[in-house]
């Protein structure tokens, strides 16, 4: 199998389990209906709201009316809230509510824990190589991602 290949098919296993492991949080099963978008909408709000809808759309490559819904959605259930921008009366912003936060804070810990358990199959010093090159690929990916845009 070609390297290219070989790594699409590592990272698409390594989408997969981290996918499916967001929603097995027991006490936050059924509570959204499963979507990848919704996950990273509301990770994107626990690190730092308010956020511009306009922001989260950039940050994660979708068309403004896509994160549009996903706005929507979320707000209807409950779990942000959107607000007129103290800096520009034209725009909104976004902010978790408290049972948002509390279900972006359970995805976290979820991811974490996923991750330490990845990690587990290396040495030390093997997962010190494995940050190392990954940097590098996500680096190389930033830099190709600000030439096309």
């Amino acid at each position: 199998m070609a390297k290219d290949s070989e790594l699409l098919e590592h990272v698409r296993t390594l989408m997969r389990v981290m996918l499916v492991s967001e929603r097995t949080q027991p006490q936050h099963q059924h509570v959204i209906r499963f979507n990848a978008l919704d996950f990273h909408t509301l990770g994107m709000l626990r690190q730092g709201a308010p956020v511009r809808a306009t922001a989260i759309a950039d940050a994660l490559g979708i068309a403004p009316t896509t994160i549009s819904s996903v706005v929507s959605r979320l707000i209807k259930r409950g779990l942000i809230i959107r607000a007129q921008s103290a800096d520009d009366r034209r725009a909104f912003d976004l902010s978790l509510t408290d049972e948002g936060r509390e279900i972006a804070e359970a995805i976290h810990r979820q991811d974490l824990r996923n991750m330490n358990l990845f990690l587990s199959a290396l040495d030390d010093e093997d997962q010190n190589r494995l940050l190392d090159i990954l940097g590098q690929v996500v680096r190389r990916v930033a830099e190709l991602e600000q030439k096309s845009g």
